[in-house]
């Protein structure tokens, strides 16, 4: 045994050591390749540029300066080359249109040290690797010349994970493009890595000494990866890096039959010294044949046992401890089936682990619900077949923001979604949880009108409301059929407020409960509004984001329109709609149109002491 072990182990070593030498002979093999690759991007970029200089349809059109002029005509050649932004700037450097901002002219570059480079080159190009929106872009730019230097063109392409999977593809390596400083966590750009390790890299590279194109060994989640870093470009004190890596375990796969067949002559030398002592341990054979036997039960499910071994020595007590193991597995088993009726198994896991109580119990929960618009219109002029594959592709990504943020789906309704957020698992920020999942759908939805729009499909709107309360959480339905979920009069509130959004023009709407309990984000009150089935009114308001993603403007705007809810409540009609009109001046909303119609009917009647300033809602 020891002679075989000793062998194993120098086989195995052996094999490690070649594939670590084959690895690293493949990741120097990738560098060159990336280079090439990295270059081959950028060359690709100046002859691109270089021909829109050329192009004598273009330079009329440059240089009439006309920000609509030129921004069109950037737009049509970026689609024809495939670019992600473009750019004409004056030679100042004064952006006269930007395709990434379609809006923005007349203002300064946003990356004035691209033209100073390409002023300080010999042929007047350059080309940088920088950020615009916080995405990383490689650009250039060239002169345009008619005959002299009169304008600079800037183009660029993204640098996402596509440009990592094409060069994974070439070289079988995984490739992660990041940005950071010496000692400090870095940051992904591209990668080719998963969810999990691509943000186990950016922490490990920290922790992990390395040098620049020497090989490392780098360890996510217990996988071993052979890794090279090769420095791309410098800025001032932050890198441009490429962490090319290759997994050691899937290069030692190929010597595993070699580790199986020498473990095989391990188990053989063990199987003879077993049948050896076989005849030595007979007297306790038939006590262990009851025990596997028992297990065998076990395994296929059967936990309604007794095992009787008539001896009073330690395989007695295993016999009992056996017993007691299986009458736990059963009880076990009872609530597994139980929860497999109400929940996905992931939860019915959670659920046990956490002790929650079964037959139900009063929670305080954040409900969501949240409605597909002009879905019906969708389904009329699209096959069945086609619409139910689009609705689980929406309902998949819009359901990905609920669990991203917490929260669980109860139940799907047609083209409806409702999630609870602080059940079953307890959640101390659900409401803020469950708003931010809001947000972060309205987000998904405007890529999803993108993709429709590109696909021949209409676009669609979103409503969704959201109200924190406590209600009923536990098991509901036949005794064949169960589902967990929450019965309560917050429960059909959230479904009001979602119906409403319809009615305020607004996508978002979340009850004052909700809204008491979200400090990190900014509201815009709505109304207030007794909805149908309530007497008691309710004061509704609008999520529009972080605290620190609201600029100057917005606030000023949410300032404006609460002055105005004052003096609605206060029956100044005249000020609250001079506000109304200010407002609308400045960016026409919905939401405007509807105050301003209902204080003209309100302005041709009496002013009423006792008006409580609440507008009832007679349809759901």
């Amino acid at each position: 045994m020891p002679i075989q072990l000793i062998l194993f182990v120098t086989i195995r070593d052996a094999n490690i050591k070649t594939a670590r030498t084959n690895i690293e002979e493949a990741l120097q093999v990738t560098s060159e390749i990336f280079f090439s690759s990295l270059s081959q991007r950028r060359d690709s970029l100046l002859s691109k540029v270089r021909a829109l200089s050329s192009d004598y349809a273009f330079k009329p059109a440059a240089h009439t300066n006309e920000h609509q002029t030129v921004l069109s005509t950037l737009l049509s050649y970026q689609s024809r080359v495939n670019a992600d932004v473009m750019l004409l700037l004056t030679m100042d450097g004064q952006i006269i249109a930007d395709t990434l901002h379609p809006k923005t002219t007349a203002t300064e570059f946003y990356l004035p040290n691209l033209v100073e480079l390409a002023m300080n080159s010999e042929y007047g190009e350059a080309d940088i690797i920088d950020f615009i929106d916080n995405k990383p872009y490689i650009l250039v730019a060239v002169p345009l010349f008619s005959p002299e230097p009169s304008h600079w063109i800037i183009m660029g392409f993204l640098i996402n994970d596509e440009f990592s999977k094409k060069l994974q593809q070439t070289t079988k390596s995984q490739v992660s493009i990041l940005y950071g400083a010496l000692n400090e966590n870095w940051r992904q750009l591209s990668t080719t890595l998963n969810d999990n390790n691509k943000i186990l890299s950016e922490s490990a590279l920290v922790a992990q000494p390395w040098s620049f194109e020497s090989s490392f060994d780098l360890v996510l989640k217990e996988n071993s990866y052979v890794s090279i870093i090769l420095p791309i470009r410098k800025s001032n004190n932050y890198f441009y890096i490429a962490l090319l890596q290759r997994s050691l375990d899937k290069a030692l796969a190929p010597y595993q039959k070699l580790h199986l067949i020498v473990a095989s002559v391990f188990c053989i030398a063990l199987l003879i010294l077993i049948l050896g002592g076989f005849f030595i341990a007979r007297q306790i054979s038939k006590p262990i044949t009851i025990l596997t036997n028992g297990a065998q039960k076990i395994e296929q499910g059967h936990y309604d046992l007794d095992i009787k071994v008539p001896q009073k020595d330690e395989l007695g007590q295993l016999a009992n401890q056996f017993n007691s193991m299986a009458k736990g597995l059963a009880e076990r088993a009872k609530v597994r089936s139980l929860l497999g009726k109400v929940v996905s198994s992931a939860i019915a896991e959670q659920l046990i682990n956490k002790g929650v109580e079964l037959g139900g119990e009063e929670r305080q929960t954040t409900i969501l619900f949240s409605d597909i618009r002009n879905f019906t219109s969708m389904c009329e002029s699209h096959t069945p077949k086609e619409v139910i594959l689009l609705l689980n592709q929406l309902l998949t990504r819009l359901t990905a923001s609920i669990d991203y943020n917490h929260g669980v789906v109860d139940k799907y309704i047609g083209d409806a979604v409702m999630a609870l957020f602080g059940v079953p698992v307890a959640d101390n920020n659900q409401a803020n949880n469950a708003v931010l999942a809001a947000l972060m759908m309205q987000q998904e939805l405007t890529v999803i009108n993108k993709e429709l729009s590109g696909n021949n499909f209409p676009e669609i709107g979103l409503g969704i409301g959201i109200n924190t309360d406590k209600v009923l959480a536990g098991n509901m339905g036949s005794n064949t059929r169960l589902n967990y979920t929450v019965i309560g009069d917050g429960v059909n509130l959230s479904s009001r407020l979602e119906g409403l959004t319809k009615f305020y023009g607004v996508s978002i709407l979340v009850s004052e409960t909700t809204q008491s309990h979200c400090n990190c984000i900014i509201f815009r009150e709505i109304d207030t509004v007794r909805v149908k089935g309530k007497i008691q009114g309710i004061t509704v308001y609008q999520p529009l984001g972080a605290r620190n993603e609201i600029d100057e403007s917005q606030l000023y705007k949410i300032k404006l329109f609460h002055d105005m809810l004052k003096n609605y409540k206060q029956q100044q009609w005249e000020m609250a709609l001079n506000i109304l009109n200010t407002l609308d001046n400045i960016q026409s909303e919905h939401l405007y149109k509807v105050y301003i119609q209902r204080i003209e009917k309100l302005k041709k009647r009496n002013s009423d002491i006792n008006w409580d300033g609440i507008y009832t809602h007679e349809q759901k």
